[in-house]
């Protein structure tokens, strides 16, 4: 979305007959930016260079090098090559862009990859292309407020039109266009304006094209021409990553439930940035009548992106953790990605701002655009004008599970085996219902083994598991590595709380140490159950009554 925060209107002399005049009027407006477009990592210390080759101490501050950065030598072989590769020898070439420059054109550039205009003349035509930073800009947001320039009451054309063109093929994608038709004083003048993003280079670019009314055709074909023939080089940084092929298998549920273990607590909040629209008129006066008649758009970047604090601060969280994340950019959007032991990537959508659980969800692989961006400097907001001085503070919630792969017992202790077994046996589930998975079965499972001073653990299954969706118990055997496992009981069984088994699948899975562990982050299917609550039968009775006993 786009808003006004101010106009001006800048008139110059112009009063003497024969002498030029300028007007100068324009907008600048704030883009407010939407974020939203918009797993066991084995690193060791060569991954401090990962994600970029420039990141250095600043104030005797320093990042953690584990992790912190994802090897642009590992990100370099995901470049795809250049567009501008293999091209004509005989192509114009700008500021890393090319073009096929017309016969009888001459072109000359002004600026840098950043930021910068190329003017192309020719026979009675002149074409200006100009380029800065996309900080999110709508091309046809940027092409109204022209528009708007022009319909400014401080020039009262007699007659003016501007009317939004048909889209323009750019670099393969559909680019903005505006047409401008003006009169006054007796002359007149008319426009072709396109305006463009470029996601490999991070770039937006605006072209203006005017000609003698006389060779307007003509010129217009061969500024289509130059348009058609446009190739932007993709900057060093732009990488297309694999994404894994599963979301939520077990690296993944343990990736998704770190972010939910966490929220932000508060958010720093960085100016927009602005983009500053302006239309110089320029004309010539002869014996009381306008004789020359020229108009230029300057579309200019007067304040850009800063850096992100959500995802930044999620990157450094995830970092901390062991991951090795990175923060991918697309105009005015930031994401964080995450690299798994096999090299293949998981995007991460931040939470919106005023969530009040978690930090971020994960995206599917399908969603392709997610995997594919520039990558953000790693040292970018420790230092300059652009610097967030707060980052976002994130609060811990609870721990994180662990998926497990844990030891069966070898050796049977039967007396052990017996006492767990009669202590199963002797309470049933108070409440007969519906219990998809057995979630809440196990969670009253566990709180009583636990009350009862086994070491207990609840674990669930994931995408891929033999066993998902469910849950049940693992307890470990006193004095040993060897684990049993628990399958609760379900409706119809008559076997006390549930068997003991010894299936391989029950000993692999996602394992969280409490109950209310679980229930944090599952608030829908978690009991919250305090083990110290879970009452048990008075002593005397007998186990047949013990039995009859409702947990």
């Amino acid at each position: 979305m786009l808003t006004i925060v101010s106009f001006f209107f800048i008139p110059t002399s112009w009063a003497q007959e024969g002498s030029d005049w300028d007007l100068d009027f324009g907008d600048r407006f704030e883009l407010n930016l939407d974020a939203e477009f918009a797993t066991d990592m084995n690193l060791n210390e060569n991954l401090a260079g990962e994600i970029s080759n420039d990141s250095y101490n600043t104030n005797g501050t320093t990042e953690p090098a584990l992790g912190q950065l994802l090897v642009m030598e590992n990100l370099s072989a995901l470049l795809p090559d250049s567009n501008g590769t293999g091209e004509d020898a005989n192509r114009h070439r700008g500021a890393n862009f090319s073009f096929e420059l017309p016969p009888g054109w001459k072109a000359t550039c002004d600026g840098d990859r950043n930021e910068g205009k190329l003017t192309l003349k020719g026979p009675c035509t002149l074409t200006s292309i100009g380029w800065f930073e996309d900080s999110g800009v709508d091309p046809e947001s940027i092409l109204r407020q022209v528009g708007k320039a022009y319909r400014s009451g401080s020039l009262r054309f007699p007659v003016l039109t501007a009317e939004q063109g048909e889209t323009v093929a750019v670099d393969g994608q559909s680019a903005s266009s505006l047409n401008v038709y003006y009169r006054y004083g007796g002359d007149e003048s008319q426009k072709r304006l396109v305006a463009w993003n470029s996601p490999v280079s991070g770039r937006f670019f605006y072209a203006s094209f005017w000609s003698c009314a006389e060779t307007w055709d003509e010129n217009l074909e061969m500024f289509e021409e130059v348009l058609g023939s446009f190739r932007d080089e993709r900057s060093e940084r732009y990488v297309v990553l694999e994404p894994r092929s599963t979301t939520l298998d077990g690296w993944g549920t343990i990736l998704q439930e770190t972010l939910k273990s966490y929220h932000f607590k508060s958010v720093a909040t960085p100016p927009n940035p602005e983009v500053g629209v302006k239309v110089v008129m320029k004309t010539h006066r002869e014996g009381g009548q306008v004789n020359q008649l020229a108009s230029e758009e300057i579309v200019s970047l007067t304040r850009g992106t800063y850096d992100p604090p959500r995802e930044r601060s999620l990157q450094k969280q995830l970092i901390d953790r062991g991951y090795g994340a990175a923060i991918l950019r697309r105009g005015g959007a930031f994401w964080v990605v995450v690299k798994d032991a096999e090299g293949n990537w998981q995007a991460i959508s931040s939470a919106a701002p005023g969530t009040e659980k978690g930090l971020g969800t994960l995206v599917p692989p399908d969603e392709n655009e997610w995997y594919r961006g520039l990558v953000v400097d790693g040292s970018k907001g420790t230092t300059g004008e652009n610097a967030s001085q707060d980052q976002a503070v994130i609060e811990k919630d609870c721990d994180p599970p662990r998926q497990v792969h844990l030891k069966p017992m070898t050796e049977v202790n039967l007396t052990w085996i017996l006492d767990l077994r009669d202590l199963l046996d002797l309470y049933s589930y108070s409440q007969e219902g519906t219990d998809p998975g057995s979630f809440q079965r196990a969670q009253v499972c566990w709180a009583l083994l636990e009350r009862e001073g086994y070491d207990a653990r609840l674990v669930t299954g994931y995408e891929g598991h033999t066993l998902h969706p469910g849950m049940w118990v693992v307890v470990r055997h006193p004095g040993e590595e060897g684990h049993i496992a628990v399958k609760t009981a379900v409706d119809g069984d008559h076997r006390g709380l549930g068997e003991i088994v010894c299936s391989a699948e029950r000993f692999e899975g996602i394992a969280y140490e409490t109950c209310l562990q679980y229930s944090c982050l599952h608030p829908e299917n978690g009991l919250s159950i305090d083990p110290g609550a879970v009452r048990t039968p008075a002593q005397g009775r007998t186990k047949s009554i013990a039995r009859s006993e409702k947990l």
